[in-house]
């Protein structure tokens, strides 16, 4: 036996072009399916194998616009009925809470994170807990549900939703809509397309790691060009580091000599990150404190000898009886 759950609601496209409420067939059949397939993706990602969903039409067509009801049934197998009377009754995601989570309702979501993106690409992305902060620069973070997030790096998800909103793109069709018991829930219009662009899911950074250190550094090799990074060593590795303190960089342009064995007393900035399957190291030195010279070797020879210094060298004392 199984459980279901069932959340109907009504999308809508507005527009001069279906002032007579009819929408050419080869626009509305693959932004249905694409709904279908984003509800469906959002709920495997989200629930993995514990639930399925569905997504129907019904019967019934409303006037306005052109619009159409939908309801998305979800299937909940029956090995897991139990959490729902437990402490796990929070695992399995419903259909509302995965309209939510899309966007569809409530105002964010994905829909949601998506408009205040406006196409840009995260710098990084970092996990705190069930929140999750999405770096739009250094100084500018949007803080989200962590489940969000799981859908915005999901590939059928995010391509399945651009598939939704790309008939605002026929010159004609404005706005998308969701309704929910008479109500608006969602309305995008067409000045928004690109905000729905797949393609900014793509290299953003999962961080693992962010600490800033105090740290000796020795130059290894060094350019003076914008935009590229100094090779240093602090005594256990060799790396590159760029650059970001505005007060050294202007030393630079001011002509300062630096060269090879020169050593920099630094704030060092080391991320660690995942992307594309990949680990990443990057180090930016945050802060210049100090500027040394080389670091010299002590001399093996001894230049301290006084006049009653022993004679250097080794030998044997002997003795005639």
């Amino acid at each position: 036996m199984e459980m279901s759950n069932h959340q109907q609601f009504h999308v809508l496209f507005d527009g001069p072009a279906l002032i007579e409420h009819r929408m050419d067939v080869r626009d509305l059949a693959p932004a249905l399916i694409a709904i279908a397939d984003l509800l469906t993706a959002a709920n495997h990602e989200l629930n993995g194998e514990a639930a399925s969903l569905r997504v129907h039409v019904n019967a019934s067509f409303k006037a306005g616009s052109f619009g159409i009801d939908l309801v998305a049934t979800q299937h909940l197998l029956s090995q897991i009925r139990s959490i729902f009377s437990g402490s796990g009754a929070t695992a399995i995601s419903n259909g509302y809470a995965i309209m939510t989570m899309v966007g569809f309702i409530g105002s964010g979501g994905l829909i949601g994170l998506l408009r205040r993106l406006k196409g840009r690409r995260p710098v990084r992305i970092e996990q705190k807990g069930e929140v999750s902060a999405v770096h739009v620069s250094e100084t500018e973070s949007i803080e989200v549900d962590f489940r969000v997030i799981k859908l915005y790096r999901n590939k059928i998800v995010r391509t399945s939703l651009e598939k939704v909103i790309s008939p605002l793109a026929r010159e004609g069709i404005t706005d998308f809509g969701v309704v929910m018991r008479d109500k608006v829930v969602l309305d995008v219009h067409d000045d928004e397309i690109a905000s729905f662009s797949a393609c900014t899911t793509e290299a953003v950074a999962d961080v693992v790691s962010d600490t800033t250190t105090h740290k000796l550094l020795q130059i290894e090799s060094l350019t003076f060009k914008d935009g590229n990074r100094w090779r240093v060593h602090d005594g256990l590795a060799t790396f590159c580091a760029s650059i970001e303190d505005p007060a050294f960089l202007k030393k630079i342009d001011a002509g300062e000599r630096f060269g090879k064995g020169d050593v920099l007393v630094v704030d060092l900035r080391q991320v660690q990150s995942i992307s594309g399957g990949r680990l990443n190291h990057e180090s930016t030195i945050v802060k210049v404190l100090e500027h040394r010279q080389p670091l010299q070797q002590a001399s093996p020879e001894r230049t301290d000898a006084g006049p009653d210094a022993e004679p250097a060298g080794t030998g044997v004392d002997l003795a005639i009886a």
